[in-house]
C-alpha cells in the first residue's frame, strides 16, 4: 500500500469516529433538553403550589374575620349596617329640612322688613305732602 492510501484510510477512520462521537453528542444534547424541559415543569409547579398555599391562608384569615364580625353584628346591641345607614339617612334628612324652613323664615322676615321700611318711607313721604299741603 503506498502512502496516500494509509493516509486516506486513516483519515476515513477519524472521521468516522468524529461523526460517532457527534451522533452521541446530539443524542446527550436531545436528552438534556428533555431533562430540561421536566426540571423546569417541576419548578413551576412547585411555585404555584406555593402561591396556591398562600392563597389558601390569606382565603382561611378572611374567612375567620369574616366570621367574628358576623358574630358581632348578631349580639344584642350591635345594631346591623342597615339599621345604622337608615337612622343616619334620617338624621340627615331631618337636619336638611330644619336648614330649609330657617333658610325660608329668614328669607320672609327679609322681605317682611323691606315691605315695613319701603312702608315707612311712604308714611313718611304722606307726612311731608301733608304738611306741604298745609302750607
Amino acid at each position: 500500500m503506498s502512502d496516500s492510501s494509509k493516509e486516506l484510510e486513516r483519515l476515513q477512520k477519524l472521521r468516522t469516529e468524529l461523526e460517532s462521537r457527534l451522533g452521541k453528542m446530539d443524542e446527550e444534547q436531545k436528552a438534556m433538553q428533555e431533562g430540561l424541559i421536566v426540571l423546569r415543569e417541576r419548578a413551576a409547579i412547585q411555585e404555584l403550589e406555593s402561591k396556591m398555599k398562600e392563597k389558601q391562608a390569606l382565603v382561611a384569615n378572611l374567612r375567620i374575620e369574616k366570621n367574628e364580625l358576623e358574630k358581632k353584628l348578631k349580639e344584642p346591641g350591635m345594631s346591623s349596617v342597615s339599621e345604622v345607614t337608615m337612622r343616619t339617612k334620617d338624621e340627615i334628612e331631618n337636619k336638611e329640612d330644619a336648614l330649609e324652613k330657617e333658610e325660608e323664615l329668614s328669607e320672609l322676615t327679609e322681605k317682611e322688613d323691606e315691605e315695613k321700611a319701603e312702608s315707612n318711607e311712604t308714611e313718611e313721604e304722606k307726612e311731608k305732602k301733608k304738611t306741604l299741603r298745609f302750607f
